[in-house]
């Protein structure tokens, strides 16, 4: 049991952290636009019990959930996570653990950024863990924690490939050995992360792993053990099961979407969000009519025009203009013209008794058709991580329990 208790007093002078409004909230009157994005929490609930069928009951699983949950809604997902067997929770900043805090989330929470200068008093207040990577932030952190009266429990992050943040493995030994000396920091984890998991070619994966085994072992061997041992992410979940050491982190794959260059067919997860609008305007175009900016669509024929009140704002990206697809009344019409900040058309010439709200799904299924996240992203050129990201925060999140 978790008795973190949220501090009564935390100086902030000279914090630039805001903990975020609840602007996600179903029930919230920020938002009163006919677009939102439906969050199945039964879903979640789904894939995270995929991912342990996957790694096995005796493998500990922490649920990332940075970036809102991937656009989803940290709170309500942390929530999810915890009730549906995760034994921690991943964000990336220390405002993303505030935020769970400050919603009464108790579970363990890992930072995955690290400890940034700054962040310790917040890190050790909000009973937060850290990955590290640098002795500063040890430092940091074990003044902090003596100061408080606390421990502070960390990660060490070890660059294997990924060439981003973490030790080097070959000065691993004497890290850990410095850090072990600090009478307020105890040493949970281990930590790495892979390059190229999603890939095919499975070369320069195999080789992250062979050197963070050997890290391990050579820590073993000195008599440090640790709690928590991880490398798999999604990918590696699907497809390394020599990674799964004894502690795994899926993100993406929470969330219903496998985005790998490698074919999956044993594991079976559900889509998390649907996103939805309804049309708010329809007017008869005569034909060789321009649409929207620049006049990139022109009509060949007479023709309906619905408008929808989804645009880049909202997440629904200017590079889907004229190649994406929406569904109404069960099928599937194409969007039309540059697609502006606020708004975007769709040519409904062919569907019949089309009217004024009536539904039109952006993401996910209605009737016999469905639009994945993989078509949306292959369409605009990026990953499917970006396309949940970036739906932004105007979007109302429903959510279904």
């Amino acid at each position: 049991m978790n008795d973190f208790k949220a501090p009564v007093a935390v100086s902030r002078q000279k914090s630039e952290i805001r903990i975020k409004s609840p602007i996600f909230n179903p029930k919230s009157l920020i938002s009163k636009s006919p677009t939102f994005a439906e969050i199945d929490l039964n879903a979640f609930s789904h894939n995270l019990k995929q991912v342990r069928l996957k790694v096995g009951k005796d493998r500990k699983i922490i649920s990332i959930i940075k970036a809102d949950a991937y656009g989803h809604g940290a709170v309500e997902i942390a929530k999810r996570s915890s009730v549906s067997g995760a034994d921690m929770l991943g964000v990336s900043t220390v405002g993303e653990g505030i935020e769970l805090r400050e919603a009464e989330i108790e579970s363990p929470i890992l930072l995955l950024g690290g400890c940034s200068k700054g962040d310790a008093e917040y890190i050790v207040s909000y009973n937060l863990k850290s990955i590290i990577y640098s002795f500063d932030a040890v430092l940091n952190l074990s003044k902090e924690a003596e100061r408080q009266g606390k421990i502070a429990d960390v990660h060490i992050k070890v660059d294997t490939g990924m060439g981003r943040i973490g030790i080097q493995s070959d000065e691993v030994m004497g890290f850990v050995k410095k850090v072990s000396s600090f009478k307020n920091i105890k040493i949970e984890g281990i930590l790495t992360h892979f390059a190229t998991a999603y890939e095919v070619d499975k070369e320069f994966t195999e080789r992250q792993i062979k050197i963070f085994k050997g890290v391990i072992e050579e820590l073993k061997k000195s008599g440090f053990l640790f709690s928590f041992m991880h490398a798999s992410n999604s990918a590696a979940i699907v497809n390394y099961p020599d990674s799964y050491f004894n502690t795994v982190r899926p993100g993406i794959i929470l969330y219903g979407s496998i985005p790998f260059d490698f074919p999956v067919e044993d594991f079976l997860i559900k889509p998390v969000m649907s996103w939805k609008t309804s049309i708010v305007h329809l007017h008869n175009t005569p034909e060789k009519t321009g649409i929207s900016y620049g006049r990139r669509f022109i009509t060949k024929r007479n023709s309906i025009i619905a408008t929808i009140p989804v645009g880049y704002a909202d997440g629904y990206s200017r590079s889907l203009s004229n190649k994406v697809q929406v569904i109404i009344k069960g099928r599937r019409v194409n969007q039309i013209g540059t697609i502006c900040m606020d708004m975007c058309m769709i040519d409904v010439t062919d569907l019949p008794d089309v009217k004024v709200g009536d539904d039109v799904v952006l993401l996910g299924r209605q009737g016999d058709e469905e639009i994945k996240v993989e078509e949306l992203a292959s369409i605009a050129g990026t990953i499917s991580y970006e396309i949940f990201c970036s739906i932004g925060r105007r979007v109302r999140r429903v959510y279904i329990y």
